[in-house]
């Protein structure tokens, strides 16, 4: 859920200094999927891996220029983090607290400090709508450390770094899998996450270096995606509970075929010219990828507060999408965007402000 500035041509020149505009297409497609997902029950759970991909190639590529350019590096980072995801999120405290009382305040330490993944492993956690925070929680324990990685090494060993991660997360989940009763502590964990994280930021280091570096794999990013997802759909088709069975070989395998699916659409997106280019960047999508990250935020408690009204679920799901896009351009027009774009300034300073409007 990272609503962000990127680049055009990631590694040119003048990286970083606009927008990539088709992965604000691509960020409204993973929000609608993750919605589907809780309000039709459709099997979209890895929108939420797409997030984490998006977010490292993001966050990273931001990153790797304030370290390129000697400007302030960490002050910086977290400050502009912090503005863009603090507000809204203590809105949508707020917002439960209303709706649904205070539940979420005997375990108020998880909330404090971004660790709700750890409360929801554990099973401690608020109203079950407040769940949607763990992926948050997740990409703010895997931040505490990245920015450290990309400044301290050269950008060939920190490809290293990513590389192993991506290689070492999956065989983890498999020899964590006998510790826990059921699958939610590897899915909510970040050391068992951050392979999708790692992914994402591998990407940016090589279009760092060379902004055509991923132009040879466009065409077999297709292919696996397709690959990917035919995986997915026969796992879903013939072993619905695949993802349950809480296996070494189900908790490895199933979110590493997410990842191979959600790093090759960002490969083809970034890649993406014609009428794929144009589709992403559809106004409407972009839009909706603005505010992506409110909408992330808040659906669930929408949905929440609709379903006790009994309607049909098409009925329920788009009366909460109605609200959930009222509620999210609400607080983007009227709060948001003014703390995370800021003044209008010169095209000499617009890079330094890339990361503000970079959520969770």
């Amino acid at each position: 859920m990272t609503v962000s500035r990127p680049v055009d041509h990631p590694g040119s020149p003048a990286a970083h200094s606009h927008r990539i505009v088709q992965l604000d297409g691509l960020r409204a497609f993973a929000v609608l999927a993750v919605f589907a997902q809780h309000a039709l029950h459709a099997p979209l759970w890895m929108g939420v891996d797409l997030f984490f991909v998006l977010s490292g190639f993001l966050i990273t590529g931001i990153l790797l220029e304030r370290k390129a350019r000697g400007q302030s590096y960490f002050s910086y980072f977290y400050a502009r983090r912090l503005r863009r995801i603090l507000p809204p999120y203590v809105l949508l405290l707020v917002v439960s607290s209303l709706l649904f009382g205070f539940g979420w305040a005997h375990y108020w330490p998880w909330y404090a400090f971004f660790a709700t993944n750890i409360g929801d492993a554990l099973g401690q956690s608020g109203h079950d709508s407040l769940n949607i925070l763990w992926s948050l929680a997740v990409e703010e324990q895997f931040y505490i450390v990245w920015p450290f990685v990309v400044l301290l090494l050269p950008r060939r060993a920190m490809a290293v770094v990513a590389a192993a991660l991506i290689v070492l997360v999956p065989v983890l989940r498999a020899v964590a899998t006998p510790w826990f009763d059921s699958y939610w502590p590897i899915y909510y964990l970040t050391p068992f996450r951050m392979d999708l994280l790692a992914s994402g930021a591998l990407l940016a280091v090589l279009v760092r270096r060379d902004r055509n570096a991923l132009e040879p794999f466009k065409w077999p990013a297709a292919v696996l995606f397709f690959a990917a997802l035919a995986v997915l759909a026969w796992l879903h088709l013939h072993y619905p509970r695949f993802r349950a069975m809480n296996t070494p070989l189900s908790n490895a395998l199933l979110y590493s075929v997410s990842l191979v699916l959600c790093t090759s659409i960002v490969v083809f997106a970034l890649q993406s010219k014609g009428i794929v280019r144009r589709v992403l960047s559809n106004p409407v999508l972009v839009y909706i990828g603005t505010i992506s990250y409110t909408i992330y935020l808040i659906h669930l408690t929408i949905l929440y507060a609709v379903w006790p009204l009994h309607y049909s679920r098409i009925t329920s799901a788009a009366i909460a999408l109605a609200l959930t896009l009222a509620y999210a351009s609400a607080s983007w027009f009227l709060f948001e965007r003014r703390l995370t774009r800021g003044p209008r300034r010169s095209a000499s300073t617009a890079p330094a402000r890339l990361d503000a409007r970079v959520s969770q």
